[in-house]
């Protein structure tokens, strides 16, 4: 119920912004103060990509009480998972830096430009120190042909992350990930290449105004994140992987203790009977022993290191650049992949994505779709059936696409012009559609045409609550708050929110219940340059 009242508020909420002032033409002076005004100019995925502007960085973070935790940890990969578990201490809270950049822009000449980026986003070395790793270094080749730029190198995908994309239209990074982020859905950076700029630009009538333009960016990738793909760095000695042995000695030591007798005098101190015991000690050194362990280091990656991932986003900037409207999708295919048998099946993966966000100079709504399809991705198992002493055999096991899907709406509007707005989000999330609700839980009454109980093991490494089953619940998110920035250069921002995501079991009782995150923050936002 409460749940639904949640809903309800926050529909009431993006409607009520859209009512916040009148939409007024804007010229390029607006435009600028607009974007000086946006807090994604100051937080974007992939720095400020200027060519000029020499170092820069920004860190975000937040004081997080948490009011309630689900039990049972689930969750996919939202930040949050696992707090409040069974066994853990209630009403946990903490200061924390959730990400800091420090950034460098080198412009090389007219042509030419240069960046490099590092990052801290929760990593940590081995003495749990906070640690830092290399997210982006590239270079970029403008106008390799007339509108269109070249970017080589560890950098932005375009999933969500680039110019034009659903994390600087939506703006609130600080605050949360975008959807696909959130979920694991794509990187939100790769090695590889990009070619990004303008299909068609329209003519406009008035020059005071930006003109609608029609822009894309294609990628082609590694998929492997922030890694380095083994056997072409140097520090996997082959191409079946390398290994680190660790050896430890130690040596063993006896000792034994024998008391042949004792004797007993009067103490002349104390003029009191004194018991003296005699103790023989030998000590005898033991062979040494040696035990040897071995780890993993840079194996070789079959996925990664011969499929690569082809990504391309198209859109649309309209309305003297308030509104923009987009699609995007990916593919990868990493050939066929046998379950124990003989046939193989092929495993690739495709993501679909639309988008839309309009923003203005008093308010902004937007929303986002997503569904990935993995091909075969599922190993669909069905069960025997035993009716009194009727046995029968259930349906021949076999695979499904894994497809999971999400839907995200945004609002944001200003109540004090440069200095207080307001913004809230909601998301629906399913980890797993092809999963069936009705049959596939613990103790549930099968509603399957042949009655056999069925199961998944899903391939979605965000997706799988265990190696029996995939999710089969779903997922909601909802954040609303306050953002105030005291500086006219709008480099600090304070962000009183409510954080609250929500679980929602397709059963009662006999499985898990539905639960809830809820994490009341004051998040904090500060960049220099």
């Amino acid at each position: 119920m409460k749940t639904k009242r949640s809903t309800k508020l926050m529909f009431a909420l993006a409607g009520s912004l859209l009512a916040i002032g009148s939409i007024q033409a804007q010229n390029r002076d607006s435009l600028q103060n607009l974007n000086k005004n946006a807090i994604q100019q100051i937080c974007p995925g992939q720095g400020h990509a200027a060519g000029d502007r020499g170092f820069w960085g920004y860190a975000f973070g937040d004081y997080a009480y948490m009011g309630h935790g689900d039990s049972a940890g689930r969750g996919t990969k939202q930040q949050y998972k696992g707090l409040g578990a069974y066994g853990q201490t209630q009403n946990q809270n903490a200061f924390e830096i959730r990400r800091a950049y420090l950034g460098y822009d080198y412009k090389i000449n007219s042509k030419f430009s240069a960046y490099a980026l590092m990052a801290y986003e929760g990593d940590q070395d081995v003495s749990d120190n906070r640690t830092v790793y290399l997210k982006y270094m590239y270079f970029k080749w403008k106008n390799i042909f007339k509108g269109s730029n070249l970017k080589i190198g560890q950098q932005a995908t375009n999933s969500f992350a680039s110019d034009y994309n659903t994390e600087p239209l939506l703006g609130y990074r600080s605050v949360e990930k975008t959807i696909m982020d959130m979920h694991g859905v794509d990187g939100s950076s790769d090695m590889g290449l990009t070619l990004e700029g303008r299909i068609y630009t329209f003519k406009a009538k008035d020059t005071n105004k930006v003109p609608a333009f029609i822009g894309y960016s294609a990628m082609v990738g590694d998929n492997s994140g922030n890694n380095p793909v083994a056997g072409f760095t140097g520090a996997s000695t082959s191409l079946s992987g390398s290994s680190i042995a660790t050896t430890t000695t130690a040596t063993l030591t006896t000792t034994s203790t024998t008391s042949p007798g004792s004797i007993t005098y009067i103490s002349p101190a104390t003029g009191k009977d004194t018991t003296i015991t005699i103790k023989t000690t030998s000590t005898t050194a033991a062979s040494k022993i040696t035990s040897t362990s071995t780890q993993s280091l840079n194996a070789f990656n079959s996925t990664t290191d011969k499929a690569k991932k082809f990504r391309l986003n198209v859109y649309g900037n309209l309305l003297n650049s308030a509104l923009t409207i987009g699609a995007y999708m990916d593919y990868i295919n990493y050939g066929n992949y046998y379950y124990g048998t003989a046939k193989g099946y092929q495993h690739s993966v495709m993501t679909e994505k639309a988008y839309i966000a309009y923003n203005s100079k008093w308010f902004g709504i937007g929303g986002e779709w997503f569904m990935q399809t993995y091909k075969n991705g599922e190993v669909e198992s069905f069960a025997t059936i035993t009716t009194g002493k009727t046995v029968v055999a259930g349906a021949a096991n076999d695979t499904t696409d894994a497809v999971q899907t999400g839907l995200s709406v945004f609002a944001h509007g200003t109540i004090l012009q440069n200095c207080l707005n307001i913004f809230a989000r909601y998301d629906m999330y399913t980890p797993d559609n092809k999963y069936s609700y009705s049959a596939v839980a613990s103790g549930s009454t099968s509603s399957l045409s042949n009655g056999a109980t069925e199961g998944f093991a899903s391939a979605f490494s965000n997706v799988a609550s265990s190696s029996v089953n995939g999710n089969y619940w779903k997922e909601s998110f909802m954040n609303v708050g306050l953002d105030w920035t005291p500086t006219k250069d709008k480099k600090i921002h304070l962000m009183p929110n409510l954080w609250y995501y929500n679980i929602k079991a397709p059963y009662g009782s006999g499985d898990l219940a539905s639960s809830n995150y809820v994490l009341y923050r004051v998040t904090f936002l500060f960049a220099f340059n």
